[in-house]
């Protein structure tokens, strides 16, 4: 076991600060955050340093040799294994150093910094027809420096191998703080690097010795399968093989170097490609027929069980994806890839496997994928598999600590009945999913390792599979590593001589041991250092929001695992404000993690009254799409709700959250007044008042009041077929928008009225006055529920209030009175979908040419942007097309508090869609904020929906 290390955390971070240009922080929150990745595991570092450049880098390492501090090196922390954690300092190289440097498609190869993430690295790449081929289903938020580290692979490692086979040179800083440039030498370069006593040519030499002496025992103890990373890659050093430094550094998960920049090898984008998914009655069906399918030569055959497949149906998005594809309830599904060099040549080929199949009696049901969006589906269900696999509400989970075993793929169903055995006989189940073409499943047991029983569980299942490993001639690991999860068992998986031969390796390139100490060789016992461990204790908050199903609010926030989905940057919502700071701080991550261990006491004394941890949940903007796009639903917007319901008892509300709390009766109170308050509102002086004494930045514009507010010109009807929910915005400052929905409504043949509500309850909720939005809830259910029992639509305008009312309020109430309000939810629709039902019976004028269509993030939260973008598209003439814009940035009164930030989310897709639309193009938002921001940072004017439809009704006679 690596000995521990004693260094002055103080003095350290002193002479980090002094040396580099980066962030250096060693408060307790920022420690909190990088403590997790994606394992089951967790180690408080002693700080983090977010480095700028590659001088930073070698001052952090001059730094913490001098200190005698351990270094674990960082990209987006998805590590499975615990790679990415450790007690010493944390360097993140996601947020700087993240550059592509250089692209050379003539020659297919790109020049990188670690920190790039491996879908914007690809992105860059596809104008050139090239991407990077590993493709790991992390992609959307993984790092080329932590897949070099890991030596990753991906679905289609069956025709593109692995990392290691496509890094051509590697910068890697040592720990003498040389810097070598690794690629395939020489023998002359060879003999060269050897010469000498720097720490380069003592490990040179060792492994030349190493690589000839124990030739034969690589051979004999070295898995023979595609998918192993394991230990370090000795095997590139046997005689007769080139001597390259990168087949070493890649796979050795930061443990004997920092890589400072690499040069990849690119392969060309396929130009065909087709999807077969093929479902079975058995999973063991599903591997015994993989061998016959990779005749067929695939570049992908994927799998996933029932387990994973039941887990679809819990999340709308992921099971209106699965229904797109999936026929009744299989046990196990296939996912079949083929490339071609032509698209005709596809269908030949799919019929030929389909025969294949049938001959063999494989297969309850076949599905092809042609078209582009149809592979899209398919992929993104199977990308989500890792998620699913830990969507279980309970302290119980599918936790990854044999997940990463390969063995070869014709063993794989016998192999996997004896691991399922394995499984059962410990009492318990598992979740199945991944690489069946190269025989590396990720077999997920579950486990409660809040127990005595569940840690014990943990460790006998780990120890049987590792024996079961041996047996059937595989490797431990196949893409995932060994981190701290696997490293226990190296001596055990590659015998002694090469074990030490591991070891000799270690102390050579870092005989201080500071890189990354305990991962691969030197370990910690396997149950050292859980998230959880026997004997912890959950804590039970009391809390407003009803989160029984998870077994309160704790259960809830520990749903997040730390994989990571919400670090993704090119699509999506999640989340708005680590798109635009790139901060683990502002992620979804972040603030679970950071809100868990205040939670659990881990976060000092102040615990859930911390500055910090109220610093970490002010910048969420609320906008709901971690509930949506996180495949565990871990909904941050509640989260921060809760916590400030706790903060205000701790700490005195700011007058600038309570009077936006309070924008229902600021509205009623302005409208009366309108338009000498719109006079004020709008003086400079009041500007630079409210700025001073409030915090409402003066730089923004308040929305106007109307002085004839949508109560007052909508009559209610006493025997309405649909009533409108009369929200803060349409009532007081936009009643346009409520009776444009009125009069679509009524061209379509209803009778329409006002439902007669109180206020929503949001901006109670997003300040955490959840006593008060309660109240609000029960008054709405007391009023609403007649129109819900009378079968009446109750059509919303403003997504937010729709949320509040559909998700929220039924979650606020208990008894009777919740079971009311869950009536009234499923009453209440958006206007768009409403109309879009009735819009066969409407006739319209020739809409606008081009419609730029922008959707609220509550309303992308809750699956309902769809109808608002099929109703537009029925306006004759008309092209929609939607920004991909995400969150605007405006989130309420989140703008108005910040700024900066707010134009920064902006900046990062909604404004660019703007400025690149065609002359003429209408701008539709069907959010009141949406609309706000696209007028204060463009002056363009957006409108919403319901307007545009309205005006393009045809006059009736």
């Amino acid at each position: 076991m690596a000995a521990a290390h004693a260094f002055d955390p103080d003095a350290l971070r002193r002479a980090l600060t002094t040396r580099v240009a980066g962030e250096i922080r060693f408060d307790a929150v920022s420690r909190a955050l990088y403590s997790t990745d994606a394992s089951v595991y967790q180690i408080q570092p002693a700080g983090v340093a977010i480095p700028r450049t590659r001088d930073d880098l070698a001052a952090i390492l001059d730094a913490c040799r001098e200190a005698g501090c351990p270094i674990t090196m960082r990209g987006g922390g998805t590590s499975q294994a615990g790679q990415a954690i450790g007690r010493g300092l944390i360097v993140d190289t996601s947020k700087y150093l993240n550059r592509v440097l250089d692209v050379h498609p003539e020659e297919r190869w790109a020049r990188v910094e670690p920190g790039v993430v491996l879908d914007e690295l690809n992105a860059a790449l596809k104008p050139h027809g090239l991407r990077f081929a590993p493709d790991v289903s992390t992609a959307s938020r993984a790092t080329i420096g932590g897949m070099m580290a890991n030596n990753s692979s991906g679905a289609r490692s069956i025709l593109y191998g692995k990392t290691i086979d496509h890094v051509l040179e590697q910068d890697v800083l040592l720990s003498d703080g040389s810097v070598v440039r690794a690629r395939a030498w020489t023998d002359d370069e060879a003999r060269a690097a050897c010469a000498g006593e720097s720490v380069l040519a003592r490990g040179c030499r060792l492994l030349r010795q190493l690589g000839r002496e124990h030739a034969a025992e690589i051979d004999r103890r070295f898995p023979n399968v595609l998918r192993r990373v394991g230990g370090y890659n000795l095997d590139a050093f046997v005689p007769g093989r080139p001597f390259d430094l990168t087949k070493l550094m890649v796979g050795s998960e930061g443990t004997l170097g920092i890589v400072l920049e690499a040069r990849l090898g690119l392969v060309p984008l396929p130009a065909a490609k087709a999807v077969l998914s093929v479902q079975f009655d058995s999973l063991l069906d599903s591997l015994e027929a993989t061998p016959l399918i990779l005749r067929h030569r695939p570049s992908a055959v994927e799998v996933m069980d029932r387990f994973i497949l039941d887990h679809t149906k819990k999340s709308p998005a992921l099971d209106a994806l699965r229904r797109s594809f999936v026929e009744g309830d299989p046990a196990s599904l296939l996912c079949v890839e083929l490339y071609a060099d032509r698209a005709a040549d596809l269908p030949p080929m799919l019929d030929a496997l389909e025969a294949d199949l049938r001959a063999a009696g494989w297969g309850s049901h076949v599905h092809r994928a042609l078209a582009a969006d149809a592979q899209a589906r398919i992929w993104s269900l199977r990308e989500a598999a890792l998620g699913l696999s830990m969507a279980m509400k309970t302290d119980e989970k599918a936790i990854s600590f044999v997940e990463d075993t390969a063995v070869p793929p014709e063993r794989l169903r016998d192999y996997i009945a004896r691991f399922l055995e394995i499984v059962r006989r410990h009492g318990t189940t598992a979740g199945i999913y991944a690489h069946a073409s190269v025989g590396c499943l990720h077999v997920r047991p579950v486990i409660d390792l809040k127990t005595a029983d569940g840690v014990s569980r943990f460790e006998a299942i780990a120890r049987e599979v590792a024996e079961l490993v041996l047996e059937f001639g595989g490797a431990l690991s196949g893409e995932h590593g060994d981190g701290l999860v696997r490293s226990p068992f190296m001596r055990r998986m590659y015998g002694p001589v090469l074990y030490d031969a591991f070891e000799s390796i270690k102390r050579t390139f870092d005989p201080a041991g500071l890189f990354n100490p305990g991962k691969i060789v030197d370990a910690e016992p396997l149950t050292a250092n859980l998230r959880y461990g026997a004997g912890y204790e959950t804590p039970r908050p009391a809390t407003r929001f009803d989160y029984s199903a998870y077994g309160g609010m704790a259960g809830a926030v520990e749903m997040c695992s730390g994989l990571g989905a919400c670090r993704k940057t090119l699509d999506g919502t999640m989340c708005p404000s680590f798109m635009a700071t790139r901060e683990e701080m502002h992620s979804t991550r972040g603030r679970a993690n950071a809100l868990r261990l205040a939670m659990a006491g881990r976060l000092g004394e102040a615990g859930l009254g911390d500055e910090g941890m109220y610093r970490t949940l002010d910048w969420c903007l609320e906008c709901r799409a971690c509930k949506a796009e996180c495949p565990v639903g871990v909904d941050v917007a509640r989260f921060k709700s809760e916590f400030l319901a706790d903060y205000w008892t701790r700490h005195a509300m700011p007058r600038r959250a309570r009077l936006l709390a309070e924008v229902h009766a600021l509205g009623r109170i302005g409208s009366r007044l309108a338009p000498v308050s719109n006079w004020i509102a709008g003086a400079p002086l009041v500007r630079q008042a409210r700025a001073l004494a409030l915090g409402i930045d003066g730089r923004r514009r308040l929305p106007r009041f109307a002085r004839r507010r949508l109560e007052d010109r909508l009559p209610a009807v006493e025997h309405a077929d649909a009533v409108i929910f009369a929200d803060t915005f349409s009532n007081y400052y936009d009643p346009d928008v409520g009776l444009a929905a009125a009069a679509v409504l009524e061209a379509g043949g209803l009778r329409v009225g006002l439902a007669g509500n109180v206020c929503c309850g949001r901006p109670k909720i997003s300040k955490g006055l959840l006593r008060d939005a309660a109240a609000l809830a029960a008054a709405n259910t007391d009023r609403l529920h007649r129109h819900a029992a009378a079968g009446r639509p109750i059509v919303f305008c403003e997504p937010s209030c729709l949320s509040a009312v559909r998700e929220d309020a039924p979650d606020l109430l208990r008894g009777d009175l919740a079971r009311k309000a869950r009536e009234v939810a499923e009453a209440c629709v958006p206007f768009e979908q409403l109309a879009g039902n009735l819009a066969d019976r409407l006739r319209f004028r020739p809409g606008p040419a081009a419609i730029l269509l922008h959707a609220h993030c509550h309303q992308k939260s809750m699956g309902l942007a769809g109808p608002t973008h099929a109703l537009l598209a029925r306006l004759p003439g008309s092209t929609v097309t939607d920004t991909h814009a995400g969150c605007c940035g405006m989130a309420g009164s989140f703008g108005y508090e910040h700024v900066e930030l707010s134009r920064a989310i902006a900046d990062h897709r909604l404004l660019p869609a703007i400025r690149a639309r065609a002359p003429g193009t209408v701008i539709v938002a069907t959010g009141t904020s949406c609309r706000q921001q696209v007028a204060d940072l463009t002056g363009e004017t957006a409108v919403h929906p319901a307007v545009l439809v309205a005006s393009c009704l045809e006059a009736r006679g």
